[in-house]
């Protein structure tokens, strides 16, 4: 009774995180097209089909431990362990409005959709509750127990076989390369904060392997993959403080740059935006967007305000 109860807490804290992550999302104003979103949204909607797909078919053959167990695994190894994991430096950094933050609460929204859906017959409550708190949606159904099951045209509206092949390679880099920054925080050669971390990846000089162009293609995802600072792809034969992982190395050492205030990732650009001179300039142009004063603005006296 004990894991049913924890695995039940699990369940409703990602639901609240879903949901408070898309408090100021409106589906149909800011909603982006699958074609449009970043590729890791696009891979966790691909797992939000094959879950689905697993669930109703538990359903169809009264196998209702199968659609929970199935629920539980994407919940702790797909939401938890990896997507929400990463995800939170675009919620809560970028702005509002950002393409990227769209993109990431359009997924989370159609997760929370498919969800709802799919733990009404056996949850009926919590997703009563969860139904309720949704962003609204015109034509929307008073009670999820009306509501269909999604289709899977609405989750992935095109076929993703392609990019979830590019995502086994991509995972299992990320897997290396988290063993890697364990081994060397513990060694004490890099610090204890990811955010403070280059990944340098290379590939061994030998005949049969070439770079696998899938990490050159999804460079710029890399830092947020493996939530580290900067990821540079290297041609070069390192010796010193690498690991080889197979076909290719992996060297972690301390980020170039220095630490932004807001986001407190290490980047070179940090102090380039003179309004903003201790933050990186991703915080800066998101500073002008949400209109927060400059710095060095002077502030206001109260006291001679009030006299």
């Amino acid at each position: 009774m004990q894991r049913v109860s924890d695995n039940y807490r699990k369940l409703r804290n990602t639901l609240r995180f879903l949901l408070g992550n898309i408090h100021d999302f409106n589906p149909a104003t800011d909603a982006i097209a699958f074609a449009n979103l970043q590729p890791l949204d696009q891979y966790i909607l691909a797992r939000t089909a094959e879950l689905d797909a697993k669930i109703r078919a538990a359903y169809d053959s009264f196998e209702f431990h199968r659609a929970y167990h199935a629920l539980n695994e994407y919940v702790n190894t797909d939401l938890s362990a990896l997507y929400l994991d990463v995800l939170k430096d675009r919620l809560y950094t970028f702005a509002p409005n950002h393409p990227g933050r769209r993109s990431a609460q359009t997924a989370l929204w159609r997760i929370a959709e498919t969800l709802t859906r799919l733990i009404a017959p056996i949850l009926s409550f919590t997703a009563d509750e969860v139904w309720a708190l949704l962003p609204k949606v015109e034509n929307r159904e008073s009670s999820v127990h009306l509501a269909h099951f999604p289709a899977m045209s609405e989750i992935i509206p095109v076929t993703t076989r392609k990019l979830e092949e590019d995502f086994d390679h991509l995972l299992t880099l990320r897997d290396e390369v988290l063993k890697v920054l364990e081994e060397e925080r513990t060694a004490k050669t890099i610090s204890n904060k990811p955010s403070e971390t280059q990944i340098v990846l290379g590939w061994l000089n030998t005949l049969a392997e070439q770079p696998n162009p899938v990490f050159e293609q999804y460079k710029s995802i890399l830092p947020e993959l493996f939530g580290v600072a900067q990821v540079e792809i290297s041609n070069a034969i390192i010796t010193e403080g690498t690991v080889e992982k197979g076909a290719f190395y992996v060297q972690a050492k301390p980020a170039a740059g220095s630490k932004c205030e807001r986001c407190w990732r290490f980047t070179e650009d940090v102090g380039h935006e003179a309004n903003y001179p201790t933050v990186c300039l991703r915080c800066a142009e998101a500073l002008e967007a949400i209109h927060f004063p400059p710095y060095d603005a002077p502030p206001s006296n109260t006291t001679e305000s009030q006299a």
